[in-house]
């Protein structure tokens, strides 16, 4: 009886802790947008220019970055009000050798 409860309570927490790692990607996510299928002229002409471009060898990653603060239940924020938590989110715009969009990622990175 003891080791059938001992097994039974390691199972739970390794149940619990690969729960855990597989919900909190560490990368960028990949999601659907109305511009991929787009022309790369369409993509600048809607969202103006990319803070970052990286080029690979037939494609290219332009990068929009948008920092958000979250200051939690706090009704009345000021200057000197400090953020609980600062995000840095990386838009992430893929475009292949024929000049149109073919994939779309954001990437959430917490700044310390």
């Amino acid at each position: 009886m003891f080791s059938y409860l001992y097994l039974v309570r390691q199972l739970f927490f390794i149940s619990i802790f690969a729960l855990l790692v597989a919900c909190s990607p560490e990368g960028p996510v990949t999601y659907t947008s109305p511009l991929v299928g787009k022309s790369k002229v369409e993509l600048l002409k809607e969202k103006g220019a990319a803070q970052k471009i990286k080029i690979f060898d037939n494609a290219e990653a332009y990068i929009y970055v948008v920092r958000e603060a979250y200051f939690g239940k706090i009704k009345e924020i000021t200057s000197e009000t400090k953020p609980k938590q600062q995000v840095e989110i990386e838009h992430i715009y893929y475009i292949d050798a024929n000049n149109m969009v073919y994939k779309y990622q954001v990437w959430k990175k917490k700044i310390k």
